[in-house]
């Protein structure tokens, strides 16, 4: 029931009269996005060995002790090593078959933002793995990560329960490569919600149009995001009246600080 209550305020945050004409609901597109767990339907591991619980408990617990981005961007390859192409292209199989169902405009924009998600944060970190990064590796990662690292650990025992945690865990490792290692949000800027307003990065910040109302979502990704709740909506078109307005605001501030 919370979880209900949850997403309905989440459709009353991003709904727009007009904007969303999808044949699903609000709701349950978001739950795909924010929630790990839905719209599981009980797939097992369809490649390669499984994961023990043991072994994540391992790997968080390493991930917890992790003093700087580059520490943690080992422990992550190292783990991220045991899975190949093959299991990416089941993770990304699974989510398009979770969304088969939607209208085929917005399905693509969303996939295109899972294959981000997923394939492009994966080249990501084996070419910085292999070729090493600059001194902003050298920084201690974000506070929030002993934290992230036992959730993660007990969201993939809780899934062990019912099924292998594989590709569960396989989404926390690359989300935390992204989040603590390249401060970028787990949904990459431009993902689609339902209504029309996108995860967007204005002026050095990430803004998410979801991101409080999340936070009590169990094992959510959400609550550990650098991104921060937008304060308007993120239309894709907002963008262009920032920017409008920026430029209005510098022109008067031009001539109020002109001297002649």
């Amino acid at each position: 029931m919370r979880l209900r209550a949850i997403f309905a305020r989440i459709r009353r945050l991003i709904g727009r009269e007009g904007r969303n004409r999808s044949g699903a609901g609000s709701g349950e597109v978001c739950s795909l996005l924010i929630d790990p767990f839905a719209g599981d339907c009980g797939e097992e591991a369809e490649h390669g060995q499984s994961v023990s619980v043991a072994t994540i408990r391992t790997a968080c617990r390493r991930m917890q002790g992790a003093k700087t981005k580059s520490d943690l961007l080992r422990i992550i390859a190292d783990e991220v090593a045991a899975f190949d192409l093959h299991d990416l292209e089941a993770m990304n199989a699974r989510f398009e078959r979770k969304v088969a169902h939607l209208p085929e405009g917005y399905r693509d924009r969303l996939l295109s933002s899972v294959r981000e998600e997923i394939f492009l944060a994966h080249h990501r970190l084996i070419l910085l793995s292999r070729n090493g990064g600059g001194r902003e590796l050298d920084a201690p990662p974000d506070p929030a990560l002993p934290t992230y690292s036992a959730m993660v650990a007990e969201a993939c025992a809780v899934k062990a329960r019912e099924k292998d945690p594989k590709y569960l865990y396989l989404k926390y490792l690359l989300s935390a490569f992204t989040m603590f290692v390249l401060a970028k949000p787990a949904h990459p800027v431009g993902t689609p919600f339902p209504g029309g307003q996108i995860v967007d990065e204005w002026e050095g910040a990430y803004l998410c149009p979801v991101r409080d109302m999340a936070d009590d979502v169990p094992y959510a990704l959400c609550p550990y995001c650098p991104a921060v709740q937008s304060t308007e909506p993120t239309y894709p078109e907002m963008r262009a009246r920032r920017r409008e307005q920026r430029q209005r605001e510098s022109l008067a501030n031009y001539w109020t600080n002109y001297k002649g």
